[in-house]
Order: C-alpha cells, then sequence, then structure tokens
C-alpha cells in the first residue's frame, strides 16, 4: 500500500497549490503525499468518496480565543473546530505575561487543535472586567514581559495583541500603538495585532505605526472611525494604501464587529479581507451569530466573494502569518495532511451579523469530514 488514505472525486479548491478540479488527495504518514485524477483506490489502506463534495485545506482561523476571561473555549476547543473543518487556529491575545502559562498548560494537555498565540501587551490578558479592560489602566501595560514571553515561547507566541477601543486603553491616542510595536520590535520584529472598535481617533492615525506585516483586525466594524471613516460610504484611500503597503486587514467576525451594510460596501469597491476568521469564543460558538468559520465564509460568498478567494483567506493566507508557509493551509505534497471536506448546500438560509441585521443566502458551507495530520478527525453524522 503506498497510501494510509484516500478521498477520492472531490471538487478540489486549493489557490496556494494552483488545484482546482475534480481530483484525488492521497495521505501517507500524515503528510500529503499526492493530488491528482483517478489514484487506484487499491493503493490505499483507505478510500473515502468525496464525490459532489468540495475538497480544501484544513482551514486556518486566524483570530479567535481559547483563553479569555481565563477559560471560556479551554478544553473544549477541539469540539467546535474540528466540526467546522478548522485545523488550526490563533488565539488572538487571551493571555498576557502573567497569563501566558495557564494557555500553554491548557493547550499542552487538552487541545489537539493546532495553536499559535498573540500575547497581550496587557500582563493580566483579556478579563471581561466590566469596570474596564485590560489596558484601561496603564500599569497593567507590560510591554518587556510582553517581549519576554513572546521569544520565552517560539513554538506557541508569534506577536503582540492590542485591543483599542472605549474601556480598553488608558488613553485615546496612537500611543497605546506606538508601545505595542515597540514590544513587537522588542521580541525581534515579530507582527502587531490591534483590534480596533469605536475608536475616537481615525484609522490612518492609529495604523500610522504600524509596519508591513502587521495586523488590523474586525475591518468590517462598521462603527466609528474605520475602513470607510465617519462617512462610511468609501473605503478610505490610507487604508488601501496600507493594504498595498503590506498591512494585514482580517475581518473577526465577532459578537460585535461583523456589519453587512459595510462588507457589501467594502467588497463592492474591491476591499476584500486578507484573512478571514471569527473571533469565535464559547457564546459565539453557541449562541451565535458567528457559529464557525464556515458561516463566516457563508456570508462573504452571498455578498459575492467566491470560492477560490474564500479558501485563500481562510487557508494559506493565515498560515502564512501563523509562520506555517508550505506545511499547513495547503494540499501540497509534504505538507501537513490537513483537509476539509465541504458541501455547498443550496436552500434558503437566514444569516445574522453582529449588529442584528439578516440575509437569506442561497448556498451555505456544510462541514462533512475533517482530516488532521493523516487522521479522520471528524465525520458529519448521516442527516
Amino acid at each position: 500500500m503506498h497510501y494510509d488514505l484516500l478521498l477520492t472525486g472531490g471538487e478540489v479548491i486549493d489557490p496556494s497549490a494552483g488545484y482546482s478540479g475534480v481530483m484525488d488527495v492521497a495521505i501517507a504518514g500524515g503528510k500529503i503525499a499526492a493530488v491528482a485524477p483517478n489514484i487506484p483506490a487499491t493503493q490505499a489502506l483507505r478510500s473515502i468518496s468525496v464525490k459532489g463534495k468540495y475538497v480544501f485545506p484544513g482551514l486556518v482561523d486566524m483570530h479567535a480565543h481559547v483563553l479569555i476571561n481565563g477559560h471560556d473555549m479551554g478544553m473544549h476547543t477541539d469540539t467546535y473546530t474540528k466540526a467546522s473543518g478548522v485545523t488550526t487556529l490563533c488565539d488572538a491575545g487571551s493571555a498576557g505575561s502573567a497569563t501566558f502559562g495557564a494557555l500553554r498548560t491548557v493547550l499542552d494537555h487538552h487541545v489537539r487543535t493546532r495553536i499559535r498565540a498573540f500575547v497581550n501587551l496587557s500582563a493580566i490578558g483579556i478579563t471581561g472586567v466590566s469596570r474596564g479592560g485590560e489596558l484601561s489602566h496603564f500599569p497593567y501595560a507590560d510591554p518587556e514581559g510582553c517581549a519576554r514571553t513572546i521569544t520565552e515561547n517560539p513554538d506557541l507566541a508569534i506577536g503582540v495583541k492590542l485591543r483599542f477601543g472605549p474601556k480598553l486603553v488608558w488613553e485615546y491616542s496612537t500611543e497605546p500603538v506606538k508601545l505595542a510595536r515597540r514590544a513587537a520590535d522588542m521580541a525581534g520584529g515579530v507582527p502587531m495585532m490591534m483590534h480596533i472598535t469605536d475608536s475616537p481617533i481615525p484609522l490612518p492615525e492609529l495604523i500610522s505605526p504600524m509596519k508591513p506585516g502587521d495586523i488590523v483586525t474586525h475591518c468590517y466594524h462598521g462603527r466609528d472611525n474605520g475602513i470607510m471613516g465617519q462617512e462610511k460610504q468609501f473605503v478610505l484611500k490610507e487604508v488601501v494604501e496600507a493594504q498595498r503597503a503590506g498591512i494585514i486587514f482580517d475581518c473577526a467576525h465577532g459578537r460585535s464587529h461583523f456589519n453587512f451594510r459595510m462588507i457589501e460596501k467594502a467588497l463592492d469597491q474591491g476591499f476584500l479581507p486578507d484573512t478571514i476568521s471569527t473571533d469565535l469564543t464559547l457564546t459565539t460558538a453557541t449562541q451565535g451569530p458567528v457559529w464557525d468559520l464556515p458561516t463566516t465564509m457563508s456570508k462573504l460568498l452571498h455578498f459575492g466573494m467566491t470560492l477560490p478567494e474564500l479558501v485563500r483567506r481562510a487557508t494559506a493566507n493565515p498560515a502564512k502569518l501563523l509562520g506555517y508557509e508550505g506545511t499547513v493551509g495547503t494540499l501540497k505534497p509534504g505538507a501537513n495532511g490537513d483537509v476539509a471536506v465541504f458541501e455547498l448546500r443550496d436552500g434558503n438560509f437566514e444569516l445574522i451579523d453582529s449588529h442584528g441585521d439578516k440575509i437569506i443566502a442561497k448556498r451555505r458551507l456544510i462541514a462533512q469530514l475533517t482530516v488532521k495530520d493523516g487522521r479522520v478527525w471528524y465525520e458529519r453524522p448521516a442527516e
């Protein structure tokens, strides 16, 4: 036998590898071994027909939270990732320098999903305290500890996270951004990710200290001073120029950061997100409106993004940012054996944004099978 697992007859879409069409995917030793038409089933220990389904690389969620408020998805993370085709996830700053050890313990002992993490500029991380955010009190800022945590955890920590918005920072100026950028420089020039919503400061001012490879997350929030400024009609030229210069714009759905009217305008103007992510937490996974990454992709599909555009932004693009270029988020031979199989179901599907607005989507991605490191991790129950 040449292969451990063979997925046959699916419509393979992987822009990073140049695959588009009906092909088989063979896996051996936990790695992608071959992608080609009509691979003989006799060459595999196990063969699964995925005819009529779409075959993508395992999805990569660029922004979610495993340990927000000290627990959240925690040890239940795998329950939500594997059932949605997600094999790799980035924790977007749940933990800071004082709490990062707890995140590592949970990941080391309870989570099989492949994880990378941003370290919060605040030592305490995201606590959810109603009296103020993690940086509403300046002494919680810990650029030295943040940088040290990143350098001491190179297998897990990849950058600095800053949340900028009402009650989240000690002052409304570019100083919190500059401090986060300085922490990233101290850690060896790693990227910083900035959460930005309802800012009293125009977005062009806030992104001015950022460097190529840094990330603006929640780019479709639809609130004050976003990518379309206060007028909310046209994407700002400074934002377009920043994206062209290498600043990454991540959509990160979340409970309050995904606005259909903003999305429709932005996509009509040609402003696509560089990465598609969920900002998933336990609440948004069980009560909505996020639910999972395929649902977020389905919403963008409704507004005109193509499947290849969606797949690239939910696989190869985030994989590169997480340091996995060529090994995750692709079906190239030699890459990790992560595969996500989906049905693109026709129907009338009510989908809701973060502001309660509704659409009726005619198509929706439904996860059918998830393979991680060459092993079947999830199979959708028969309906």
